[in-house]
């Protein structure tokens, strides 16, 4: 087995690199962020590092004049204690050497789940082999990759020899069953007065979006809406959501505690939702969080909406859903899908926590870059066959 770390200026640079020299059968075994370079610790460039992994036995069908170097023991160090001198160990070096060996365990599990991976791929037709490095490529989860894979497999015939359109179709369509799978049904219940929250983390959007679903249920589904700010911190977002407002022509109260927020809602009981917006958090502010936490007991929501950015990584998303999932979040909305090309981190999000995706926003632009997320059109974006217009 060998190992070999790769950093990019992102995650597509990193993993050209690994392809490059390690080959098509290197198994990614983890990804972080870095930043290196600057001076004394300023202006450093934010980079992707990656562990790679190559089981150099998958080459031996390849290359079988490959030699084999016989492998050489390693050499005895002078001095070891005898059985009956056991060497003294301290309680820090024992801890530090049992953190090592979990660590060491979870690395050879990973690795034992990734040969398992890339023993099934090597197991299916090169078309699939295909559609599944696309899927990796479009940073979709190795695991979610390879069972979408493995399911177009079961689904084509027992010769392989078939149109190249009609598999890619059989992918597309693959993919969008996995989507609709995991997309549950959700629907707010039907009263008037049904209060909606959208929390997040600071910059994903939230204001923009409340704004444009404001607008399109005013103005196409002719629905009474009012609308809530939270968001004191910053001034801008108070009067960035007034201007709204007062252009889709609904009323909006800015509140600054519990009790002007039961005061508004109950101002809005005759409208048929009413939206609040909150102030960005970071999930990791407990004080910040715990005064969410209040608003949200004062307002006792019909919905709960998380709004994420898509530029967020799985990992980072995956930790800022557990920290806001304390709230009960009933749907996502995915903002920002015109900032990148791969989208395979939505479906890694909701396939691990199983809340459905009420929204995709697709731009700046109140009320027309939002739209609700189609399982085929998205379907198609992973694949690459349809771009945010």
């Amino acid at each position: 087995m060998k190992i070999k770390k790769y950093v990019g200026a992102d995650f597509q640079e990193a993993i050209k690199k690994a392809k490059k020299e390690m080959g098509q059968d290197a198994i990614i075994l983890h990804t972080r962020h870095i930043k290196k370079g600057g001076f004394m610790g300023f202006f450093a460039r934010a980079q992707v590092e990656i562990t790679v992994a190559m089981d150099e036995s998958l080459q031996v069908e390849r290359d079988r004049s490959r030699r084999v170097v016989p492998s050489v023991p390693p050499p005895v160090p002078e001095n070891l204690p005898s059985a009956d001198e056991p060497a003294p160990i301290s309680g820090a070096k024992t801890s530090e050497l049992v953190q090592e060996m979990l660590q060491m365990k979870e690395i050879m599990a990973d690795i034992k789940s990734k040969m398992f991976e890339v023993g099934t791929i090597h197991g299916i037709s090169d078309k699939i082999q295909a559609f599944y490095h696309h899927l990796i490529d479009n940073n979709v989860d190795g695991q979610i990759a390879l069972k979408i894979a493995s399911s177009v497999e079961t689904r084509l015939p027992a010769h392989k020899n078939t149109d190249p359109a009609w598999v890619e179709e059989i992918c597309i369509r693959t993919l969008q069953d996995y989507i609709l799978d995991i997309q549950k049904n959700y629907e707010l219940p039907d009263k008037k007065g049904k209060v909606v929250l959208l929390v997040g983390p600071t910059g994903v959007g939230k204001t923009t979006t409340i704004a444009k679903i404001a607008a399109n249920l005013t103005f196409l589904e002719n629905k009474q809406i009012a609308m809530i700010t939270l968001d004191t911190y910053r001034i801008s977002a108070a009067e960035q959501l007034r201007t709204y407002a007062e252009i889709i022509g609904v009323p909006l109260k800015v509140v600054f505690n519990t009790a002007d927020l039961a005061e508004a809602i109950l101002a809005f009981k005759d409208k048929d939702v009413i939206f609040i917006d909150t102030a960005g958090r970071s999930p990791f502010n407990e004080e910040h969080m715990e005064e969410l936490r209040e608003f949200i007991s004062t307002a006792q929501p019909d919905e709960t909406v998380l709004v994420l950015s898509v530029t967020t990584s799985t990992h980072e998303l995956l930790e800022i859903y557990e920290k806001f999932g304390i709230m009960k979040i009933d749907r996502l909305i995915f903002t920002k899908l015109d900032e990148t090309r791969h989208y395979g981190q939505i479906l890694n999000a909701i396939d691990e926590i199983r809340v459905p995706v009420a929204y995709i926003t697709t731009g700046q632009s109140v009320p027309d870059d939002i739209e609700i997320l189609d399982p085929i059109r998205f379907a198609r974006m992973i694949m690459g066959k349809e771009e945010i217009s």
